[in-house]
């Protein structure tokens, strides 16, 4: 895989309008929410949020151009110094860049109007989370990167922090990455923002070679740039020496990528994505998790998920239960009821499993969840997990379910469910899993039946 990376301007017065606190507890540094960020407006009347690294910057710069002078006269307060402008810049790139974002549309068209032998048309859908941190332990403006790739929804495939500088002498933003490893590993384990965000910058590894410099577009609206020609070097398992390329640009709701890795010794490819094209990200919310106003609608959600979505109905069949190794347990008729809910509702998702184990008569457990960037999240009385389609599989009839008992136990689940090709049968295998062995298994077969 490629060694990819990942990576606003008022004039003085408007810099100094409208100052409140940064949202900071003692010696624990943390995510702020969009609602809680300092904010300020720019001189068109657009208000725009800040965090306290942004803020510092400014303040500092506001102090240099009111009390620098020339002769006995101060310089005019209309226009920024360096440092503010720097400032407003990287403000407007963490903006631009901070949420999450899909290449779905993108995978949408070309599958339906490319010939399949085309390197596009077997693009992937991905998603990209960015986080916005408060890490002064990192860096002023801290931002951290998830993307993550549906043949492979439970790891992140790319994972970078990244700070921020600006050279006034280049016009340009430059995004320092750290990494999680000087391996500069791919497919990662989750890390949650607020773990990260309690890290310092001496516990990453940094190539120099590998920033990015972004320079405003006035025309276009957007920032555009990448890394420097053949600085980013890096020793490939496999191949040996190679060097990346990486190319990016960002606008307010869209962001473009194309990556590759170049062999040193014979200039060949090593690898590159999708054929070095351009994967187009639109975005989905302003915040790395969709909530509130941001929740897409219903039809958005089946769209994502078109597999889950032909499982809405109701479903009935038996849950046959097996040990460890193999052998029956006992056979549980049920009753499953499926139902994606309408806009405006608490949730996105309900589900009512009914099983009538023998004689303990009926037995009940209902789920509700909410789709959450790129899959659906629900609990119960007695698990947490997700639901997300399989995007690997040419079939389109498979979905994956991971789930966690919330009870101590240590147990978790993973479900496959496959999808009759008319819709009307769906077969489910469900693990038990702690410590790494199986605990039991679950094997179900069901047919639609009126609603």
């Amino acid at each position: 895989m490629c060694f990819g990376a990942i990576f606003a301007t008022g004039g003085f017065r408007s810099i100094l309008r409208s100052i409140v606190g940064a949202d900071r507890s003692a010696n624990r540094w943390k995510l702020i929410p969009a609602q809680k960020r300092i904010k300020r407006i720019t001189p068109t009347g657009e208000i725009m949020l800040m965090q306290s690294g942004a803020l510092r910057a400014i303040a500092a710069a506001a102090s240099l151009s009111l009390f620098t002078a020339s002769g006995s006269e101060a310089m005019d307060a209309s226009e920024p110094s360096q440092a503010a402008r720097g400032a407003a810049q990287i403000e407007r790139f963490a903006e631009y860049w901070t949420g999450a974002f899909s290449n779905e549309l993108q995978v949408a068209s070309e599958h339906n109007s490319l010939d399949p032998d085309y390197p596009e048309a077997i693009r992937l859908n991905r998603d990209i989370r960015v986080y916005r941190l408060e890490a002064p332990a990192i860096g002023d403006t801290v931002l951290y990167l998830e993307e993550i790739k549906m043949d492979q929804p439970d790891k992140a495939h790319r994972q970078r922090v990244m700070t921020f500088v600006w050279h006034e002498d280049l016009g340009a933003i430059e995004v320092q990455q750290l990494f999680f490893s000087a391996e500069l590993a791919y497919d990662r384990p989750f890390l949650p923002p607020e773990e990260v965000a309690e890290m310092r910058r001496e516990d990453f590894a940094q190539a120099p070679g590998c920033n990015l410099f972004f320079a405003w577009d006035e025309e276009r609206q957007r920032f555009k740039g990448g890394m420097r020609p053949r600085l980013c070097e890096y020793e490939h398992p496999v191949s040996g020496p190679v060097y990346a390329e990486f190319d990016m640009i960002l606008d307010r709701d869209r962001l473009w990528y194309r990556d590759r890795s170049i062999k040193i010794a014979d200039g060949s490819i090593r690898g590159e994505i999708d054929g070095f094209s351009w994967l187009r990200f639109d975005r989905l919310s302003r915040e790395p998790v969709l909530g509130g106003g941001d929740r897409i609608s219903r039809e958005q959600m089946l769209r994502r998920m078109p597999v889950m979505a032909r499982m809405e109905g109701v479903w009935e069949g038996e849950f046959r239960r097996v040990d460890a190794r193999g052998e029956l347990i006992e056979a549980v008729p049920s009753r499953v009821i499926v139902r994606f809910l309408p806009d405006g509702e608490a949730y996105d998702y309900h589900q009512v499993n009914i099983t009538r184990p023998g004689e303990d008569g009926e037995q009940r457990v209902e789920s509700q969840g909410k789709w959450d960037v790129d899959r659906l999240r629900f609990s119960n009385a007695r698990l947490n997990g997700w639901a997300q389609d399989l995007a690997s599989d040419p079939s389109g009839l498979t979905s994956v379910f991971r789930m966690m008992f919330t009870d101590g136990s240590g147990l978790t689940v993973s479900e496959i469910v496959s999808l009759s090709d008319d819709g009307k049968r769906r077969m489910r295998a469900t693990q038990y899993i702690r410590d790494g062995r199986i605990a039991r298994r679950t094997l179900i077969d069901e047919k639609r039946v009126p609603q």
